[in-house]
């Protein structure tokens, strides 16, 4: 399945990210496939995403892939969120997952 990207979410990413146009496509794709799903969380991420979900309205998929929140509606990506600091230094004790 490809993914689309919003335009929103290209500028933020390029501003959030410093990315270019080829590398958008590529990092939305891995956070997308390879990235943290909200039912993965506990603790303090999971509050953080769940206030995130509940505020983005047509968001059904947010996925934590680095220090990054991409936030998607079905196949197509919304925007991109930091992770505040706080969060992100705690964040491998804030995510299970079942290997």
């Amino acid at each position: 399945m490809k993914i689309k990207i919003s335009k929103h979410a290209e500028r933020r990413m390029r501003e959030r990210c410093g990315l270019n146009k080829k590398a958008v496509e590529r990092m939305a794709e891995k956070a997308y496939y390879h990235g943290i799903k909200h039912s993965e969380t506990k603790g303090k991420l999971n509050k953080w995403i769940s206030g995130k979900y509940l505020a983005k309205g047509k968001a059904n998929n947010i996925r934590i892939y680095g220090d990054k929140a991409f936030v998607f509606c079905d196949d197509v990506l919304v925007t991109v969120l930091q992770v505040p600091r706080v969060i992100v230094k705690d964040m491998e004790y804030l995510v299970r997952r079942e290997k």
